[in-house]
């Protein structure tokens, strides 16, 4: 049996979605790589497989103005990170240790620390809303259980961003009342709620929660609530990185952090979780992370994590070339992150960090071509006010979603997933002769 074959039966045993032919494709790639550069050594032969996704983000930057990014990728012994482009709009390089605006991948810090609660006792999935916190009137026989699989759709009396004080967002998050259930619904509110009763029953800020829970046992010292100030010279993804603001208003109108977003952190931190999902038991059941739930087969027992889906990325944020106990979360401001038992990796870009002048260039290039389509305009870029103890403070909001397509994205993550599995296959191979090689680390910074 050749080398590809060997590794192609190991890994088709962890049941890709791809045929064996396409991921025998992708390893014969890497094996004619090998013969044509025999004189390389293993970390040149790593820099020719990463060159393509370098050049991806160098394609998008080109096309949307995207000032730069950010992609780990973790496996066996090899860590890679690539990097460049500019933090914000003003020019400063991207560093490496650059705090995204993760935006919905805070979902999962959320969920984590509510698991961890329920391993302890404090709550149960099938304890109701009003039994553990009476300020939610309104939510009758709804339990933990369906808003941790997003079972749930409801309404509130005015969206929260629009609110002015923390009080009156807070007023409007515990008046919410349940539209349906048993449908699963993406949505940002079940999640507020899950924080607000958590830090109701323990005594404990959102920010103390998630050093508790996740940041003091795997020893990450980069993964923010609020940032200290000496750091703020490393935030991106936000318009609002000056003043260590997220690019989200809902979390905003409710203090600057809810249990959907309001999370900062590296790549380096993100992998560091996501590893320790399965390695360190950081999460409690962490097999609901990666099963497919009930009500949408595209996401996790978990429903804001997305689970291996025969369709691939048309449904899913998992590629057909990963494993089938991949699981990956993602967020509004174009930062994605995947993880199988076998490696994890983050693609982190910061559209939202281009300048108010440059998103409302881009909402008149987009508005124009969704007027020819028969389709209402959208604002890009939107200005809010809140009432912070009688000051005014504004907030500037830049739509990530409507600068860089969703398809682009999906193209970015399949070949980072792709790369992944090159790598992982280079270990293999290279490790048949010299089991000695680990630890090797590569950082590319490319300006």
């Amino acid at each position: 049996m050749n080398i590809v074959n060997e590794f192609l039966a190991y890994y088709m045993q962890k049941e890709p979605y791809a045929s064996p032919k396409e991921i025998a494709d992708i390893l014969s790639q890497v094996e004619l790589l090998v013969k044509k550069n025999k004189d390389k050594s293993l970390e040149e032969l790593i820099n020719l497989i990463i060159n393509d996704n370098i050049k991806d983000f160098h394609d998008i930057q080109k096309k949307y103005g995207v000032p730069g990014y950010t992609i780990g990728i973790k496996i066996a012994g090899i860590n890679i990170k690539m990097y460049g482009g500019n933090i914000n709009y003003l020019g400063d390089n991207m560093p490496s240790n650059a705090l995204f605006d993760i935006a919905s991948m805070t979902k999962f810090y959320t969920q984590i620390i509510a698991y961890n609660l329920i391993h302890e006792g404090l709550f149960s999935r099938d304890d109701k809303i009003i039994d553990l916190d009476n300020r939610f009137k309104n939510l009758g026989n709804l339990t933990v259980d369906d808003i941790l699989t997003f079972a749930t759709t409801f309404k509130t009396n005015g969206l929260v961003k629009d609110k002015k004080t923390v009080e009156e967002a807070l007023d409007t998050i515990f008046n919410v009342n349940v539209v349906e259930k048993g449908k699963w619904n993406y949505n940002d509110i079940g999640l507020i709620i899950i924080k607000e009763v958590m830090e109701h029953l323990t005594g404990l800020a959102y920010p103390e929660l998630v050093d508790k829970y996740i940041n003091y046992p795997l020893h990450l010292t980069d993964t923010h609530v609020i940032v200290p100030k000496t750091k703020y010279h490393l935030i991106t993804a936000t318009p609002n990185f000056k003043n260590a603001h997220i690019n989200d208003m809902t979390a905003n109108a409710l203090g600057g952090y809810s249990g959907h977003a309001g999370i900062f952190s590296t790549s380096d931190d993100i992998i560091r979780l996501l590893m320790s999902v399965r390695n360190d038991k950081i999460l409690p059941n962490y097999v609901d992370a990666y099963t497919p739930g009930k009500l949408n087969n595209a996401v996790a027992v978990m429903g804001n994590v997305y689970t291996a889906n025969p369709c691939g990325l048309e449904k899913s944020y998992v590629s057909n070339f990963e494993s089938r106990d991949t699981f990956a979360i993602a967020g509004s401001t174009r930062v994605n992150a995947a993880s199988s038992s076998d490696s994890a990796y983050t693609v982190l870009l910061n559209p939202g960090s281009i300048s108010p002048d440059e998103a409302k260039a881009k909402e008149m290039i987009v508005n124009q071509e969704r007027v020819s389509k028969g389709l209402k305009p959208i604002d890009i870029i939107k200005k809010y006010e809140f009432n912070r103890n009688g000051n005014l403070e504004e907030r500037t909001l830049i739509d990530s979603r409507f600068i860089i397509p969703v398809d682009d994205i999906a193209e970015m993550v399949s070949n980072v997933a792709k790369t992944t599995l090159k790598l992982m296959f280079l270990d293999f191979l290279v490790k048949k002769y010299d089991k000695s090689i680990n630890n090797i680390n590569i950082v590319r910074n490319n300006k």
